[in-house]
């Protein structure tokens, strides 16, 4: 409703921006305000005017400028890229406000531009691109009644520092052999949350390409690896991770032989199970559950996930977990093999545990 109209979606950030301002809680109305941006940008509506008077653009009518024109095209300008970055490095004059520049369609033009498999990122302008992006995601500053009183740029020359690293590593475009001498470097750097999010997309462009399970030869390809390092780090991207190893998952792989298949398809349980282990607990099983409703996944694999699940779970159990997860561990298709006669086995005393604990709903 809020994007249903100009006036509607005006008057709705301008109360959210007031909002926005309080001491407590205006980083979530901020991020509201975000959202309501880009769900206004994917129903094609230009409300780049809106976001940048918001943001005390006026002020900076160059700056405001040189956003506006890659905001309306949706496209980076090295020219534009040029200005922003002369304002944000001068020593000479304050720099603009930070919030300026988190525009997310301009952080996501970012990412995309440093981080996308045969990105043809002009070499002159690289480091611009970059300290863009790192300032962006490091600078903090404190204002009082609405004047800014400083500027914190600790993080900014580390974040620098570390996106160089690894932006060099995924413009290389590597495969899953020649990672293996810079798995650490990539596991110190993907810390950082902005280079998390950039190695996650340089890692989904990478494994998403038809070619790159047929030609990978490792048991576990290193790319999945940093999946799992990224979601040991970051909370907030355990989604976008699911939603990628869901994609993996639900892919054909027609080229590959049967056997190779359902153990990709293993190893991608792998992570899933790896995911569920760092608190991305029901969105998980809700979707093997749901496969397993569907009946269009091998049984064989439904039944590697609870073996692994029940190796790395132990109680106390909340109710919606049991009762979403009993269901897979009952039915004797996937857990009769699993089963021993004494019952002195995981299954077996999931399931006691779970009748003599749980009201079954």
């Amino acid at each position: 409703m809020v994007c249903h109209g100009e006036h509607t979606y005006l008057y709705s950030q301008i109360m959210l921006n007031i909002l926005a301002q309080e001491p407590k809680g205006g980083s979530n109305i901020r991020r509201l305000c975000q959202e309501l941006q880009k769900c206004a940008n994917d129903k094609g509506l230009d409300v780049t005017p809106i976001t940048l008077a918001l943001s005390g653009a006026a002020a900076y009518p160059r700056a405001c400028q040189a956003l506006s024109s890659m905001l309306s095209r949706n496209a980076l300008n090295p020219a534009d890229i040029t200005i922003l970055y002369k304002m944000y490095n001068d020593s000479q004059y304050p720099p603009p406000p930070v919030d300026l520049i988190r525009v997310p369609s301009f952080l996501d033009l970012l990412i995309d531009a440093l981080f996308k498999p045969h990105s043809h990122l002009n070499p002159e302008h690289k480091p611009k691109y970059i300290f863009l992006l790192s300032y962006a995601a490091s600078v903090t500053e404190v204002y009082k009644k609405g004047v800014r009183k400083s500027i914190n740029k600790d993080e900014l020359k580390p974040t620098q520092q570390a996106m160089e690293k690894v932006q060099v590593l995924c413009a290389e475009n590597k495969n899953s052999s020649e990672l293996i001498g810079h798995v650490s470097t990539l596991f110190q750097c993907v810390k950082f949350p902005v280079i998390a999010i950039g190695v996650l997309k340089w890692v989904d462009d990478t494994v998403s390409d038809a070619s790159y399970f047929k030609l990978n030869t490792d048991h576990t390809p290193h790319h999945l690896v940093l999946l799992d390092e990224i979601t040991t780090n970051h909370l907030l991207l355990h989604q976008k991770a699911l939603d990628l190893l869901t994609r993996l998952f639900e892919s054909t792989f027609e080229d590959l032989d049967v056997l190779v298949r359902l153990e990709l398809k293993k190893t991608v349980l792998d992570r899933m199970v790896h995911l569920f282990s760092r608190g991305c607990v029901m969105p998980v099983v809700n979707y093997i559950r749901k496969c397993q409703e569907k009946q269009d996944t091998d049984i064989s694999l439904i039944r590697h996930f609870v073996s692994e699940v029940l190796d790395v779970i132990a109680p106390p159990y909340t109710a919606e977990f049991v009762n979403v997860f009993l269901p897979l561990i009952e039915n004797d298709d996937i857990t009769g093999t699993l089963r021993s006669e004494d019952g002195n086995d995981p299954v077996s005393e999931f399931i006691c545990h779970c009748k003599a604990n749980y009201i079954m709903t």
